[in-house]
This record gives C-alpha cells, sequence and structure tokens, in this order.
C-alpha cells in the first residue's frame, strides 16, 4: 500500500511538473513576436538639382528604414550574409554549429567572445530591444524560429537590410548607400558594398565621418572582400579592383537652416505619397539668395517694430516654387521662428484690391477710364449708423478714374467698386480661387473686405495673383518636379486680366501717391501690388514680372503694430531686390518683356485724364485708355470748357457786358459733389453765377452754419494702443459766408476758433459729446451732433 501511495505521488508530481511547463511554455511561445515591422520611413528632401535641404526623422527619431528595390543587388547581399550570416539559408533561424562554438569560446576564455546571433535572430533583437541576457537570448532564438517559419529566408533578409543600423542614426542599407555614397544600392562597388556591410556589427566604432572609425570600417571592408575571394565568392580581378578603387565617400549632408520651412513642408506633402525620397522644385540657390535679402531687409527695419519676415517666388510659367522661406530664423523664439507665416492668416490690407476691381470690370459695371470720386463719403450700415471710411493718407484726390484709383491704391474708390459689385459675388470668386475658409455669414465681412477683413495667408495670396499672369487662368502651385501640373480653370476673363496687369504695372498711373523711382518702379515690366493692414500690423507686397512671381510679407507674430511701417517701404524695397537680384539669371536665354501686352482686340481713345471722357478742345491733358470694344466712351469731356469771365470780379460774363471787361478762360465745371474737395485744394472754377455788372442778380444768401462732420449719432471706439495725437477726429462745417470765423463747441465748451476752410481735429474723449458750431460776430449757430466714444 506504501509503495503504490509514493507511487501515485511521484505520478502527480511529474504530472503537475509537465503541467507547469506547457504552461509556461504557452505564456513563452505567446510572448513571441512573429510579425515583420519597421518605423515609418524618414522623408529626405532633394532640391531641384539634387541637393540636399534636410530630412524629417522616421517614426522613431532616426533616418531610413527606406524599402529596398524588388532586387537586391548580388553585391549586397554577398557581402552581408558572409559578414552576418554565411549559413543563412542552411538553418531554420538558429544555427546550432555556431551556437555550440559561442558557447565554448565563451567558457574557455571568460567572457563574451561571440554571440551566435543569425540575421533572423538579429532582426528578432532590433524589433524588440531589451537588456541582454540568457534569457532574452532563447527569446530571439525562438522569434527567430518563428520569423523564418512563417515568412521565410528571403523577406527576413530583405527585413534586416531594412531596418539595420549603419552609424549616425542611419537604419537600412537604402539610405546608408545615399548617406555615405549618395548613390542607390544597384549602384555600389564592391569595396562601397562590403564597407556598408560591415558597419551594422559596431557602428559607433566605425563611424565614418570619424578618423578612427573610418580607418576601422576599411580595414573591416578589406577583410570582407578578402574572405569573399578566399570563399571563390569573387574572382581575383574584382579583388583586385575593389581593393584599388576610391572609396568615394561623401560629405556629411548639414541641414539647410534657411530652408526649415521648406522641408517641414514638403515633407508633409511628401508622406501622402510614401515615397522617402522627393525632388523639391527649390532651387537652394534662388533659396539663399531670397533669405538673405528677407533677413537683411527685416533687420533694416527692427528699428520701426518689424519682428519677422516671410517670402515665396515661384514660376508664372509652371506654378513651381522656388524658394519658400517660411520665417528669417526657425530657431528665433522670441520672434517666433518655428511659425511658418507663408501659411499663416493675416489681413491682407490692400492687397485684393485689383481682384474687386477685376470682378467689377468683368461683369460690365466699369472701365478702365470710370470716374470713382475720391471724395468725403458715408456708407450706411445695417445698425443705422454710418461707415466713414479714409484713405490711409488723410487726404483725397477728388475725381479719379479707375486706372490711377486702382495703381494709387486708394481706399474710398475701392470702397465704391465694391459697393457696386456685392460683397456676395467678391467672397464667392475668392472662395472659388483657393482662399480657404471664406465665410458667408452675413456682415461677416462687410465693405472692409477690400481693405483687408478678409484674411488670407501669403501663400494664398501669391495664388490669388499667380492668376493674374496666368491669363486668368488659376495657377497651381507645384511643390515637386515630377507633380502633374493640374489642369487650371479660369476663373477670370483673360482680357480683364491682362488690363489689370497693365494697370498695375503702370509707374504713371501710380502718382501722385507713389513717386516716380519708388521700389515699385522697375527697368522691366513686373506687375507690382503692396499692403498694409490696419495699425500697420502687418506689410506686403506681391509682383510678377514674365516669368517670376513674387510674394513678402513683414510684420509681428502677436500682430504688434510696427511703427508706420506700410508695404512699400517694408516689403516693396525687398520685392525689389529679390527680382533684381534673380531676374538677369533666370532663364537668360530669354528676353525680358519691357512692358505687359494689352488685349489684341481692345480699342485705344484719347480721353481726359480728369472725366474720363473723350478728350475734347479745351482739355489741357489727355492720355490714351484701352477698352473692350463696344464699352469705349462716346462722349466729349464736360469738365473743362471756355467760358467768359468778368474779370472785374471773377463771375459769369453775360452778353450786356462790356466787352473790355470780358475775359475768355478754359475752366474746370466740375459736378457739385466736388466742390468742397475743390476749394481745398484751392482748384479755380468756372462760377455758376452772373455778374451782377453784367445783368446778374446780386446773390443773397443768408448766413449759415452746418456742420459737415462728424455725422450725427457716430460711434467711435477708443484704441488704447494709437497715440494720443492719432486718436483724433475732423470736425468740419459749410460757412456762408466763407469768410466768417466759428467757434466750435464741445459739451458746452468752445474748444477752437477757426476761419476757412472751418475745420478742426479734435482729440477723443471716452463717453457721449455733443458738438456744434456758432459763429464768432453773428448769432447764427449749427444744429447741435451727438457722437459716442466707447471702449
Amino acid at each position: 500500500m506504501g509503495k503504490f501511495l509514493k507511487k501515485r505521488k511521484w505520478t502527480l508530481i511529474t504530472l503537475g511538473t509537465l503541467v507547469v511547463l506547457a504552461l509556461v511554455t504557452l505564456w513563452f511561445l505567446s510572448g513571441l513576436n512573429r510579425a515583420l515591422y519597421a518605423p515609418q520611413p524618414s522623408i529626405l528632401i532633394l532640391d531641384r538639382t539634387g541637393i540636399y535641404l534636410g530630412e524629417v526623422p522616421a517614426s522613431d527619431d532616426n533616418l531610413g528604414y527606406w524599402p529596398l528595390p524588388g532586387r537586391i543587388p548580388d553585391k549586397v547581399v554577398r557581402a552581408t550574409l558572409e559578414t552576418e550570416d554565411r549559413y543563412f539559408y542552411d538553418h531554420s533561424g538558429v544555427h546550432l554549429p555556431s551556437v555550440l562554438r559561442a558557447l565554448y569560446q565563451n567558457i574557455t576564455s571568460g567572457y563574451i567572445v561571440s554571440g551566435a546571433s543569425t540575421i533572423a535572430m538579429q532582426v528578432a533583437r532590433m524589433q524588440t530591444p531589451g537588456s541582454r541576457n540568457i534569457f532574452r537570448k532563447f527569446k530571439e532564438a525562438a522569434e527567430a524560429l518563428c520569423l523564418i517559419d512563417d515568412h521565410g529566408h528571403d523577406k527576413v533578409l530583405r527585413h534586416y537590410l531594412t531596418i539595420a543600423p549603419y552609424g549616425n542614426r542611419v537604419h537600412g542599407i537604402v539610405r546608408a548607400a545615399r548617406y555615405y555614397f549618395d548613390k542607390p544600392i544597384e549602384d555600389l562597388s564592391w569595396l562601397q558594398a562590403a564597407f556598408l556591410a560591415g558597419l551594422p556589427q559596431a557602428p559607433g566604432r566605425m563611424d565614418p565621418h570619424k578618423p578612427i572609425g573610418l580607418y576601422r570600417a576599411e580595414k573591416r571592408a578589406k577583410l570582407i572582400l578578402e574572405t569573399l575571394y578566399a570563399r571563390d565568392l569573387i574572382s581575383k580581378q574584382e579583388l583586385d579592383q575593389a581593393l584599388a578603387s576610391d572609396l568615394r565617400l561623401v560629405d556629411k549632408p548639414y541641414r539647410q537652416n534657411q530652408a526649415m520651412h521648406a522641408v517641414l513642408r514638403w515633407s508633409d506633402l511628401a508622406g501622402k505619397t510614401g515615397r522617402p525620397i522627393v525632388r523639391a522644385t527649390i532651387d537652394l540657390k534662388i533659396q539663399s539668395q531670397v533669405a538673405a535679402i528677407l533677413r537683411k531687409n527685416l533687420e533694416q527695419w527692427q528699428f520701426r517694430g518689424a519682428g519677422n519676415t516671410a517670402g515665396l517666388v515661384v514660376d508664372v510659367d509652371s506654378g513651381e516654387i522656388l524658394a519658400y522661406v517660411g520665417s528669417v530664423d526657425y530657431f528665433d523664439k522670441e520672434a517666433r521662428g518655428a511659425i511658418d507665416y507663408v501659411r499663416n492668416k493675416r489681413s491682407p490690407g490692400s492687397a485684393l484690391k485689383p481682384f474687386i476691381y477685376a470682378l467689377a470690370i468683368a461683369r460690365g459695371l466699369f472701365t478702365a477710364s470710370s470716374e470713382l470720386p475720391d471724395i468725403r463719403v458715408e456708407f450706411p450700415l445695417k445698425t443705422g449708423q454710418a461707415y466713414l471710411p479714409r484713405n490711409i493718407t488723410h487726404t483725397f484726390l477728388g475725381p479719379m478714374l479707375l486706372r490711377e484709383a486702382l495703381a494709387n491704391s486708394r481706399n474710398i474708390p475701392a470702397l465704391r467698386v465694391l459697393a457696386a459689385l456685392g460683397v456676395d459675388q467678391a467672397l464667392e470668386f475668392f472662395d472659388v480661387a483657393g482662399v480657404r475658409g471664406v465665410s458667408f455669414n452675413p456682415g461677416r465681412y462687410g465693405l472692409g473686405l477690400v481693405l483687408g477683413n478678409l484674411h488670407v495667408t501669403l501663400e494664398e495670396l501669391v495664388g490669388l495673383y499667380g492668376c493674374l499672369s496666368n491669363g486668368g487662368r488659376a495657377l497651381s502651385l507645384k511643390y515637386f518636379l515630377d507633380q502633374k501640373q493640374s489642369k487650371s480653370k479660369r476663373i477670370l476673363p483673360a482680357d480683364v486680366s491682362q488690363l489689370i496687369t497693365n494697370i498695375l504695372s503702370d509707374p504713371m498711373a501710380r502718382v501722385p501717391s507713389f513717386r516716380r523711382g519708388s521700389a515699385l518702379e522697375y527697368d522691366y515690366a513686373v506687375a507690382v501690388k503692396t499692403g498694409t493692414s490696419q495699425g500697420y500690423r502687418d506689410a506686403w507686397a506681391v509682383g510678377f514680372s514674365d516669368r517670376l512671381l513674387v510674394g513678402v510679407w513683414l510684420g509681428n507674430h502677436d500682430w504688434r503694430r510696427m511703427n508706420h511701417l506700410g508695404g512699400l517701404s517694408g516689403a516693396g524695397l525687398a520685392l525689389h531686390q529679390i527680382m533684381d537680384q534673380l531676374m538677369p539669371g533666370y532663364e537668360a536665354h530669354r528676353e525680358v518683356l519691357a512692358e505687359f501686352p494689352l488685349p489684341k482686340d481692345y480699342v485705344s481713345k484719347s480721353i481726359c485724364p480728369v472725366s474720363g471722357k473723350l478728350a475734347g478742345p479745351d482739355c489741357p491733358h489727355h492720355r490714351f485708355e484701352y477698352y473692350a470694344p463696344g464699352s469705349e466712351p462716346y462722349e466729349n469731356c464736360a469738365y473743362h470748357r471756355k467760358v467768359k469771365i468778368d474779370r472785374r470780379n471773377g463771375l459769369l460774363a453775360s452778353l450786356r457786358c462790356p466787352s473790355k471787361f470780358i475775359e475768355d478762360r478754359v475752366l474746370l465745371d466740375l459736378p457739385i459733389q466736388y466742390e468742397r474737395w475743390a476749394r481745398t485744394q484751392h482748384l479755380e472754377l468756372a462760377p455758376k453765377t452772373v455778374s451782377p455788372f453784367c445783368g446778374g442778380r446780386p446773390l443773397e444768401l443768408k448766413p449759415s452754419v452746418v456742420i459737415d462732420e462728424p455725422k450725427d449719432q457716430s460711434r467711435y471706439f477708443w484704441d488704447p494702443d494709437t497715440p494720443e495725437e492719432f486718436s483724433t477726429i475732423r470736425l468740419a462745417a459749410n460757412v456762408w459766408p466763407r469768410t466768417e470765423e466759428i467757434v466750435w463747441v464741445i459739451d458746452g465748451v468752445p474748444v477752437a476758433k477757426v476761419g476757412y476752410p472751418h475745420e478742426f481735429r479734435w482729440s477723443l474723449v471716452k463717453g457721449k459729446h455733443t458738438i456744434e458750431a456758432a459763429m464768432l460776430n453773428r448769432p447764427n449757430s449749427s444744429r447741435p451732433v451727438t457722437v459716442v466714444v466707447a471702449d
């Protein structure tokens, strides 16, 4: 009985041990990795000529993991197998003779001499790295058996060559061949193949960019070649040629700091294609030139509060981006250089005006000689209040023609054009033209759309001007040399695009706002437009020649105001320098265009530059304007006419005036809306009244005072950032007789005594105020107006 119990006891122990071993085995096997996987490959960015721009690391912050070609070159396979695992195709993942030899060597020497790791075992270790111990070794061996069993020898070898370390953070022989020799693995020589095959054994000790590391790596490569010859894997001739050949190691690639934003932008786009190597449209030489000009320009204006800048250069024919400067210094933390200002939404100021004019002309609302009054005007708002716009210069130019209004970038004429066109029509255009995030909520932008309320990126703005340079068709920006050019859609009529281009390149049309010889004038044809956002927060300039399209932005990351630094000086000078630097050497075989052509079917007419009508015999000046057939003017100018004047008082002379007092003069006869402006300009206008000496009735106008500005119930907003000397509003009154002095009274307190033209600038004070104007020497006074100055 005792023997039976004892036997049963050992049976239970044996069964229990087997169960435990089975469970441990199942646990061990369940923890084995049987898949082949690698980190997301890094992306190498080359410029259009193949020069290194930069590289975005793989998902583990290393370089490489690039896929191998369909057929691995024989040189790579032979050198790798001879170095790492010459019996690779003879075992199932673990080579037992090597294990026994390594065990004997390690025991007899007292330290680790050999690890006996096969290629499959190395793949297992590289995929799941960890501490080196005996348990870890068993796990690697088990995983190696599984990998070979599941995937086969060829796939495991390919995976090893994809993830093996080759030093300097480089993984995979495809990336290593590019990194050290700047060539694909198909073009490696025997020396280069052997050189790369030896690196994974000790990538740190054999760093080719260090003298001692290069010495060790070359010594190892020669040993591999001699072993290949000894095993009849290469011939004596191949050995001699390899040993006598030049390694042709290339210099270590260095990051192009002036192209950091470009590298990141292109890597984002390349990541969607799955390609590890991309050839960008960027030209590193042009990139460096543009970056240097922008840096110098920024340094020039930092004393005026400029903090950063960006620029874009595009080929107008292909749409290829030649230079992409997202900021002047990516690593400048104070100026937030890591922000890509090419893609940062900002207020473009007046830079969108050309497209508003183009749309209005395309819809037949205006021609290039349409009259656009640049005088004080108010636009009613839905709130019942009035919008009183100003030009940036706080001056008015009176009757203007569309060509001059656009070229001078006047605000009030542009607002008139947008009001006639309609805000919704303009928004639809910008949405179709590629501006992202356009809101169609009523009142979101209002008429301020034409002054910069619709924020755009520099990339979007350059794309818009690409439409003008491309004859009215959208210009799709290209980022890669092999990128297919998408079919461009027409978004503006070709003739209107040509007309706007002609206006933007007309130096005479810019006078007087932009003097001759300014940064906007070139020795060759360049259509250019600047923009300045409210408060001088942004300065823009965009221009294009017959081959290059350039955009420049200047400002601050936090929307901080600059000190009266606008588009002309802040960005226009840099734009001019970029054009002058690049144009002589870019497509130098082509003759530079001297001026942009007008549409062939347009007709020219001699017009009066004041009225825009056909120049009459009394017009002192005339110029030619160009029109689509059927849109040209047919009426003669009525603003210049010869009148008979009574020289005694300057009034109209009738037939009853003695001839000795009559003088014939050619005078301006402007509509009544220009009368006040003309008086401020001291212009002599044709009189409306017949001289009393010639039978005319004497004037019997009663004394009167009427406040012209501000309008009753106007509302102003106090801006604490605006200097006190600029926080003012204009007080203006119509007074008869004009020789009378008046007193401006605010809240019952006299603040100023003025004569003709009866104007005064009052410094804003928060609160509700009553404003009156009273004659100094008469009892007449105006009706009071009420204004509110709010926070």
